[in-house]
């Protein structure tokens, strides 16, 4: 008789847990939306390192992260002056305008030789 009584709670238990339990499906749509972040990250990383590479120069570190409102990514880009060997530290910010253009813009921050 008394395993019969910890049966119901036991039942009633194992039903919430599963009930609460993530599905299969949204670990998948998780981890899909993690690596699309970072895939969209590594297309901002890459369009900065492009747009300095068509000027002539080549950037040797860039971290771009999305800003906490998800509206731009911001970040830094090391840009070494392929002339002189000089490196630059910029800041980038890369948005999209209302039309859904991108738009890149670094701005000088420090020498870092």
């Amino acid at each position: 008789m008394t395993s019969y009584r910890m049966a119901i709670p036991l039942g009633c238990m194992s039903a919430l847990l599963w009930a609460c339990s993530p599905s299969p499906s949204d670990t998948r749509d998780a981890t899909t939306e993690i690596d699309n972040a970072a895939r969209e990250r590594e297309l901002v990383e890459n369009a900065v390192r492009d747009a300095y590479a068509a000027e002539g120069a080549e950037v040797t570190d860039v971290t771009m992260e999305l800003s906490p409102d998800g509206s731009r990514y911001i970040g830094n880009a090391t840009v070494r002056n392929p002339d002189d060997g000089n490196e630059i530290t910029v800041e980038c910010r890369y948005t999209t305008d209302a039309g859904g253009s991108p738009r890149l813009n670094c701005d000088r921050e420090t020498d870092t030789r």
